[in-house]
């Protein structure tokens, strides 16, 4: 079996794709340094025999002297505002750290580099007719939204030539919204699933920003588990480099994933409150979101599993047992 290197493995996502590969045997090396990952995410699989964990910030990272098959580089700055506020350390992290971790597969000798690209670089693309957005469609933008999508832009710009010029297999992925358990919820604006569900089990009525009309495309973490690892199966030639969009293909308004939301909870804890507390629209955010995925159909054979009706509730339930663990049962 292949040796994987995960950056920002203590996260969401890096987290969920490091036990993904140790179930399918093989071996995982992780590096974080908790600045946005939490070591709780690592709880079921840190002593794993095939994996190893060092605390570590990528831009102290030096060129490695052990092999690896492949680099999942997933570490960043991904909070859109927390990037508007310290343009500096956005770049420093995303654009910086990235070049570390191209030197850093090269002397590796790694045959590819996975990089967490995003769909907010299709985020200045207007009009309904647009949707869903291609792969081939983000060069096609003037203007990323938000210091955020720049960064991602930049650093996938550097991989591509990187790549080509030291004959590593690149592939980037454009996630769409990813939600599930152990999302992050301490962030500055939380996930819009979880920020929801903490809510409604506290008692206390949701925030919606706007009107509530903006569309997003929702990707579940299982179906988001399935495509990481349909992508290393189905890894090209070393020197080949690939973008494919990670979503579920289709949309919805906040405000009905609201309604999803608040379904699933009243079935768990009938304080759920029925209000909504709207709040002025946060500025650089696009309108709709929703991924063009046939690439990764056609490609891999790959497809979104979960129904948005049954991602939510697993992730509610998840959520509520949470709950009921760490209070005795109490909501």
């Amino acid at each position: 079996m292949a040796k994987h290197f995960i950056t920002g493995v203590a996260g969401f996502v890096a987290s969920n794709l490091a036990r993904t590969l140790l179930k399918n045997g093989h071996q995982v090396v992780g590096i974080d340094n908790f600045s946005c990952g939490f070591r709780k995410n690592m709880e079921d699989f840190i002593e794993h025999p095939k994996f190893t964990f060092y605390e570590q910030d990528i831009r102290d990272i030096t060129p490695s002297e052990v092999s690896y098959d492949a680099v999942w580089h997933l570490a960043a700055r991904g909070e859109l505002y927390y990037c508007r506020d310290h343009i500096g350390e956005a770049i420093d992290v995303n654009i910086k750290g990235t070049l570390k971790m191209l030197d850093f597969a090269k002397a590796a000798n790694a045959q590819h580099f996975y990089f967490a690209d995003t769909s907010a670089e299709y985020d200045n693309i207007k009009g309904e007719e647009n949707y869903p957005t291609a792969e081939k469609d983000a060069p096609n933008i003037n203007t990323p939204l938000g210091y955020y999508a720049i960064t991602k832009m930049a650093a996938s710009q550097f991989i591509r030539s990187y790549g080509e010029s030291n004959g590593i297999g690149t592939t980037l992925f454009r996630y769409t919204n990813i939600y599930g358990p152990s999302m992050n919820l301490k962030r500055d604006i939380p996930p819009v699933v979880g920020s929801f569900t903490n809510k409604m089990f506290d008692g206390e009525t949701p925030i919606v920003y706007g009107t509530g009309r903006k569309r997003r495309d929702f990707l579940h973490i299982d179906d988001l588990n399935d495509f990481h690892y349909a992508a290393f199966e189905n890894r090209q030639d070393k020197t080949d480099s690939q973008t494919y969009n990670a979503g579920c293909g289709k949309n919805y308004e906040i405000l009905e994933i609201r309604r999803l939301v608040y379904n699933a909870c009243i079935k768990r804890y009938d304080g759920t409150p029925t209000g909504i507390l709207y709040k002025p629209d946060q500025p650089n955010e696009a309108e709709i979101t929703q991924a063009d995925i046939s690439k990764a159909k056609n490609d891999w054979g790959w497809g979104p599993k979960l129904s948005i009706e049954e991602g939510i509730d697993r992730t509610v339930e998840s959520l509520w047992q949470l709950r009921r663990e760490s209070n005795d049962g109490q909501c």
